[in-house]
């Protein structure tokens, strides 16, 4: 009987605090999901603040090599990268496609660093993945001081792609799920609140169900503040379902979420038929 094909994590490194944020929480992620890991360095005007740039593409591939020397030797994680020159947007998913990659680690930059990637492009790539995205910032807690996972849950039928993902992460990080969710009484979140409280009962996950008053917030900013002040490990999000022309101009409601002031990770979503969620 053939082995399984194990899906490994795929981390984007920029070579800068953030991008070594990122490399740690995949290190972190990797031992507990028992995967290895791909790390991708996209080749572009950034890089030649780090290297010599008529050489650029042979220091970047010494730099992964020495770094999947390290997390192998130090982590016994197996570990392989890529490089390439071009535009993150499409080259990272098509790497992860490529990879068959089930999650990709993703750091993002403040306003103040435009050059970097903001929260406003992460989003935009994000968007395009048919896999999700773990986003950290320079100012993420560091792997495993933070315990809780915190679920918002709203009325979109696509909440329950969420609940697969986060009984995932859960189960293997060994951690307390904290459902957030608005006072309401539609039947639509009463179902979406059962059918999570009866997929973590299966499998015996703990969790704690806290109802918002707050009626003029979106339940993703209420569960982001609700995660910085009881500093949990992560918020997970569904991004936008459907693009409009309010987004084209204005950007999208997730991108404050992911390159959120406090820090918080983020899990994102793609609201996809084709999604993949990972066996539980």
């Amino acid at each position: 009987m053939k082995n399984k094909k194990v899906q490994n994590i795929l981390v984007y490194t920029d070579f800068t605090e953030v991008g070594e944020k990122s490399v740690q929480w995949a290190i972190y992620l990797a031992k507990k999901f028992k995967r290895g890991i791909h790390l991708v360095h996209v080749i572009n005007e950034n890089t030649y603040n780090y290297f010599d740039k008529s050489n650029t593409k042979e220091e970047v591939k010494q730099t992964l090599y020495t770094y999947c020397e390290t997390i192998q030797k130090d982590h016994n994680i197996d570990c392989s990268f890529y490089t390439e020159a071009g535009c993150n947007c499409t080259i990272i998913n098509s790497e992860a496609e490529r990879l068959d990659a089930f999650l990709v680690v993703l750091g993002t930059h403040g306003k103040n660093d435009p050059q970097f990637l903001s929260g406003a492009s992460a989003a935009k790539i994000i968007r395009k993945s048919r896999i999700p995205y773990f986003v950290v910032q320079k100012n993420s807690p560091v792997p495993g001081l933070a315990k809780n996972i915190v679920l918002p849950l709203g009325v979109r039928k696509e909440m329950k792609e969420k609940t697969g993902w986060v009984t995932y992460f859960a189960k293997n990080l060994l951690t307390h799920i904290d459902i957030i969710y608005k006072e309401s009484n539609d039947n639509r979140l009463s179902n979406n609140i059962l059918f999570a409280t009866r997929f973590f009962d299966k499998f015996d996950l703990l969790s704690t169900k806290y109802e918002q008053q707050a009626l003029h917030k979106k339940i993703n900013k209420i569960a982001l503040e609700y995660a910085a002040e009881h500093n949990c490990m992560m918020l997970t999000i569904l991004t936008t379902k459907n693009e409009t022309l309010l987004n084209k101009i204005f950007g999208f409601a997730e991108s404050t979420i992911i390159a959120n002031a406090k820090g918080i990770p983020v899990l994102c979503i793609n609201p996809k038929k084709d999604l993949y969620i990972p066996c539980v």
